[in-house]
């Protein structure tokens, strides 16, 4: 008899579970026999992930019996944790498991669609008949004799809630043509993060295999150009620009599914104003997934096992050959000569002219099929309303329910218009870019928005993203008479600040603290001071850099993954004493003292993955929760630390473990203690309401009446008057990449296969956002860099707050990319700069250039 097991659906040994966010994921763990029954007791060993069973004692039948089952904690690497089945002190049975972060779900297949763009009116479709025997372009897909219309009326779209008919099918074609592929597709894996790095399961998961589908009238929407007599569309853009008009996502089906679409505001005027550009926006929220044009699909094809234009044709060209031999005259038989005649200009010459030769006056040449063969687009965009989703057993699903908010990544590639069809790829997962921050004497604003006082003392990991990044603290205590009631906790609490900050940049560390000395900040890379300035640091993909902070020097890291970090630092002349104000932003990391809190919780999780639970009822037990529990779960460690101590110094010599006492007044220890130095007395909060008037974000605000009052201190105004300016004005700059096409466009070509150009090239966009959710896009312009050097002009963005330049004849070896924003524009932004995109150029020998990664520079 044998004991079998099997999760979310996988029997192989190698299964995984979400780890916790805003809640936990059950996920279904099947047990049975082969024969007959069992009683068995489950455990996880080793349980790096934080296993928790709802039973572990079960009696077995060759009936499966459902144990619910979920992690704690991310994985540390695949395969960390194992789940076991003991029949008494035996094990009989064993389960590798993984608990991964942030799931991706991974969807590939094929799709038909019928484009009228590249000179087609975007209500053409031209068909064959029986009469008809030639389909002049403009436009590149034609429909053959007896097909249905694939875009039946394609009304002109004169607003954007306007269906035209010509639908992307993802399943379910229309008259799939012969010998074309079937048109499928389904969710293949999910993608989740352990702390090391990603990894990719086929299995395990009731989404995995279900179907994908995009609504029923989603669709390339060029709109133009407009029939002689025809209103304008609301807008129209440029082959290989065109949005995914009326987006919509279905993945499953049945008692399993999520699907959601992407939210466009409402016109500002009725009927909506046509737009007076090609590619202009219209809307002033507009979620569509839009594309920055075609790129080299060379990786896809390679990913899919396509072949080249040229070998797909030939084979495609026999078959019809064959087919139309057989073929009694009639519509089969004019339809495959007519997919013949568009062929032939494609195929080798030496192909055509035996074709011809065979079949002597039967094919008519007609224009080739197209390049995209060879190309893709890559869209980018949200799904964010009209949410729905029912789990059925998918702990994924069940983990995107908690999002408003979903990005969404769609790769089309190699479309041939002999059948409408083409291959894609994308993916679907949770918006978890999160903003929070660290301020004042410390106000603390959590990644999901809440807002809480922490004012122990030490040094606390404030933020981190597994192996990936973390932010660490060190908090000091400040004298006051007044010590200040928090309403997330109800306490009355004597104050700290934050003195020192470091952070975890892949390999390096950097620290902003105070000198030895003790009398200015420096900053520290590595453990060593390193000189620092606006043009920045690279930090492999990376980047530190200085900015002014009303005279002061602050710190800003655009990590690779694209969240950035500032710290703007303030002299306290009244304490003699540095303090630091820090914001994240565009992150997804969500453990720390500003991680993410759960529900049914009042405080982010401890660092064990616990959640600690409700807010207690009296004030002693929340005093020991946050105080004790908590911020003793977050302290760092002279192995974790960050910092760089002087002799003799270690992180207890920044220890008071009793501050802030659970009831005022609090009393300074000897080592806290600064020479001339009293006790500060505040000032009433009327008072401080008009030092802070000026303060006009509701948030900070509060927090600035708070620490004025508190500390009777107008320089916490100015603090707080800086982080308004920050968050209002701040921006950050993405760095994709992609291989340009060896041949751009859409037109009918021959099949020659081009000679690479000499030297590295590469595509190269950059997209320039403010920090703060919500705000208008940026203008001006962005200026390229590679290895440090600029070009020759700087690069103006678009109305998609985007820039795009080739970079061409780069030499073998790594290089450094980026794009720094000139800050300025209407809205009068501040400059940032880019992370690096590295791109390696290969020699001859050692073949191809290394494709950069699209999502985010490495």
């Amino acid at each position: 008899m044998a004991v079998l097991m099997s999760l979310g659906g996988n029997s192989a040994s190698d299964g995984f579970l979400v780890a916790p966010l805003d809640s936990t994921y059950d996920a279904e763990l099947a047990l049975w026999t082969s024969s007959g029954t069992e009683s068995v007791t489950l455990q996880a060993s080793p349980n790096v992930a934080g296993l928790v069973f709802s039973t572990t004692a079960v009696s077995l039948s060759t009936t499966p019996t459902i144990v619910q089952v979920h992690a704690t904690l991310q994985s540390g690497a695949r395969g960390d944790t194992t789940i076991q089945v003991l029949v008494g002190t035996s094990v009989v049975k064993s389960f590798t498991v993984t608990s991964i972060k942030r799931p991706t779900v991974n969807f590939k297949g094929r799709f038909e669609a019928r484009f009228a763009t590249d000179g087609a009116t975007y209500a053409s479709n031209p068909m064959y008949t029986a009469t008809l025997d030639t389909v002049v372009p403009p436009g590149w897909t034609w429909g053959l004799e007896g097909e249905p219309d694939f875009a039946p009326g394609s009304p002109v779209p004169t607003n954007l809630e306007m269906p035209v008919g010509r639908a992307i099918r993802l399943n379910n074609p229309l008259a799939l043509r012969t010998h074309a592929a079937p048109v499928v597709s389904t969710v293949n894996s999910i993608t989740g993060e352990t702390s090391t790095g990603s990894e990719t399961f086929t299995t395990g998961d009731p989404l995995i295999g279900q179907p994908v589908n995009f609504g029923p009238n989603t669709y390339f929407a060029g709109n133009q150009p407009s029939k002689s007599g025809d209103s304008p569309p609301e807008e129209f853009w440029a082959a290989q620009n065109e949005p995914l008009a009326l987006f919509e996502i279905r993945l499953g089906n049945g008692t399993l599914y999520f699907r959601g679409a992407s939210k466009v505001s409402p016109p500002s005027t009725l009927p909506p104003t046509p737009a007076t550009m090609q590619n202009q926006q219209t809307r002033t929220v507009d979620s569509r997934p839009k594309t920055p044009g075609a790129a080299s699909a060379s990786a896809e094809m390679a990913e899919f096992g396509l072949p080249n234009l040229q070998t797909f044709s030939e084979t495609r060209i026999a078959l019809l050959v064959t087919e139309y031999t057989g073929l009694a005259a009639g519509p089969a038989k004019r339809n495959a000569a007519r997919r013949v005649g568009h062929l032939l200009p494609v195929v080798s010459a030496t192909t055509k002219a035996a074709v011809q030769a065979a079949n002597p006056g039967a094919f008519t040449v007609r224009p080739g099929t197209i390049s995209v063969w060879n190309a893709k687009e890559d869209y980018d965009g949200k799904v964010d309303t009209d949410l729905h989703a029912l789990p059925g057993g998918s702990s994924v699903v069940d983990y995107l329910r908690q999002f408003f908010s979903f990005d969404v990544h769609w790769t089309p590639f190699s479309f041939h218009s002999d059948e409408l069809c083409g291959h894609h790829k994308g993916w679907l997962r949770g918006d978890v870019s999160m903003t929070g921050n660290h301020i004042g004497d410390p106000h603390t604003h959590t990644v999901n928005g809440t807002t809480y006082d922490f004012q122990s003392v030490g040094e606390f990991t404030l933020l981190r993203d597994g192996a990936r990044m973390e932010i660490q603290v060190r908090q000091t205590p400040v004298p006051t008479a007044n010590p200040a009631t928090d309403s997330h906790s109800g306490l009355t609490s004597c104050v700290s600040v934050i003195t020192a900050v470091a952070a975890r940049v892949g390999r390096h560390r950097l620290a902003l603290q105070p000198a030895r000395e003790g009398k200015r900040l420096e900053l520290y890379v590595d453990g060593k001071p390193a000189n620092f300035s606006t043009e920045g640091i690279d930090l492999a993909g990376s980047r530190a850099s200085a900015f002014d902070a009303n005279g002061e020097t602050g710190l800003r890291v655009d990590y690779d993954n694209g969240t950035v970090l500032l710290a703007t630092p303030a002299f306290w002349g009244a304490n003699n004493v540095w303090y630091i104000d820090v914001h994240v932003s565009k992150t997804k990391a969500d453990e720390g003292i500003m991680g993410f809190v759960p529900k049914n919780s009042w405080l982010p999780r401890l660092r064990n993955g616990a959640a600690v639970g409700p807010r207690p009822a009296n004030l002693h037990d929340r005093y020991v929760a946050l105080y004790k529990t908590f911020a003793d779960s977050w302290r760092v460690t002279d192995n974790t630390s960050l910092f760089v101590y002087a002799p003799g110094t270690s992180t207890k010599t920044f220890t008071d473990p009793d501050w802030p006492a659970e009831k005022p007044p609090c009393r300074l220890k000897p080592e806290f203690q600064i020479p001339g130095v009293d006790v500060h007395k505040g000032m009433p909060v009327a008072e401080a309401e008009v030092v802070c008037r000026a303060v006009t974000m509701k948030d900070l605000n509060a927090n600035c009446v708070f620490d004025v009052a508190t500390t009777g201190d107008k320089i916490f105004a100015e603090g707080y008057l800086l982080a308004q300016e920050l968050r209002l004005s701040g921006t950050s700059v993405e760095i994709v990449g992609h291989e340009p096409l060896s041949r751009p466009g859409r037109s009918p070509v021959t099949a020659d296969e081009p000679r690479p150009a000499p030297g590295g090239s590469i595509v190269v966009t950059a997209t320039v956002s403010p920090l703060a959710a919500g705000r208008p896009r940026p203008t001006g312009s962005v200026m390229f860099f590679v290895d440090g050097v600029p070009a020759k002009r700087p690069t103006e963005l678009d109305g998609q707050a985007q820039a795009r330049t080739t970079l061409t004849r780069l030499k073998p070896g790594e290089h450094k990319i980026r794009a720094a924003y000139s800050g300025g524009g209407k809205l009068d932004y501040h400059s940032s700069s880019s992370p690096n995109l590295l791109y390696t150029v290969a020699t001859e020998k050692s073949g191809t250039p290394e494709s950069p990664n699209r999502d985010r520079p490495r």
